[in-house]
């Protein structure tokens, strides 16, 4: 019987299957290893993409904000506010009145986004101003958006569905702050510079929005000095010095910011207090 020898035709064919065997064997892995890592890579990027890109969530602000990755929010002079359109409570009901519940999620999400970004690079924030009937006067809280400061909740005069909550923070919550209920104030434009936060949806068809003055500092005494806190005065007891906190709550998110109260107008506005005086009580 012949032997098989290393010279064979039958070891040499047997080693270049088994090498190639392997060889194929590798490929293989190092193709599924290489797809696996790109697939990491991009998941790590889509992650950061998404986290940097929106950081009104939740997860997102907590994460940023511990790891310092997101700058201050800060407030602005009034010559330095961001650009803009001012709006009437009627004209910014007409705007988000035909959003479903979806797409007015998403509008609040870009308005807090804008807001934590402080505008930057940005010329279109909306604005709210006009007259308002004062519903009640609310302190904010450690579970509040801004920790600490004052709430005003007020109907508009000229567009009842429309309700305001002018949320005035500032680093200590006044000791007094006094508005009669019924009583009638101005969100002014420039000067305050009140810039949308969050629209709700009640179930009668009322809408909330919640705004913030942007302006909240003024111009130093001379060029050597930093800017002062804006001082905003409602009334002789209804003064308050404003300031933009640098972080606000946003886990869990509390919108809008003050609780619903029973609304008793004192002071009733744009009412025909002669319509009864000349007219004939019908005779049954």
């Amino acid at each position: 019987m012949e032997a098989v020898s290393g010279e064979s035709s039958f070891s040499r064919n047997s080693r270049e299957q088994d090498e190639g065997r392997y060889t194929s064997g590798n490929l293989i892995l190092w193709i599924a290893a290489i797809a696996v890592l790109i697939g990491l890579n991009f998941a790590s990027w889509s992650f950061c993409m998404w986290v940097f890109g929106q950081p009104e969530h939740p997860m997102n602000y907590r994460l940023l904000t511990k790891l310092e990755k997101l700058d201050p929010i800060h407030g602005f002079l009034p010559f330095t506010a961001p650009r803009g359109k001012f709006n009437s409570a009627k004209d910014l009901y007409a705007q988000v009145y035909p959003f479903n519940e979806t797409e007015l999620r998403a509008y609040n999400g870009i308005l807090k986004r804008y807001y934590l970004k402080n505008y930057i690079e940005r010329d279109d924030v909306t604005f709210l101003s006009g007259e308002f009937l004062i519903e009640s006067v609310q302190e904010m809280g450690p579970e509040d958006v801004f920790q600490h400061g004052i709430v005003i909740r007020a109907r508009s005069t000229t567009f009842p569905d429309a309700i305001v909550d002018l949320a005035l923070p500032s680093e200590v919550t006044p000791e007094e702050f006094v508005l009669p209920v019924g009583s009638v104030f101005r969100v002014e434009e420039s000067q305050m510079c009140a810039a949308l936060l969050n629209v709700e949806r009640l179930m009668d068809t009322t809408m909330i929005f919640t705004v913030v003055p942007l302006v909240t500092k003024e111009p130093a005494g001379n060029s050597e000095e930093p800017p002062g806190s804006k001082t905003y005065d409602f009334g002789e007891k209804a003064v308050i010095t404003v300031t933009t906190p640098e972080k606000i709550q946003i886990d869990p998110e509390r919108w809008p910011i003050s609780e619903e109260v029973e609304f008793i107008e004192e002071n009733p506005v744009n009412r025909i207090e002669v319509e009864a005086e000349d007219k004939p009580i019908p005779v049954e």
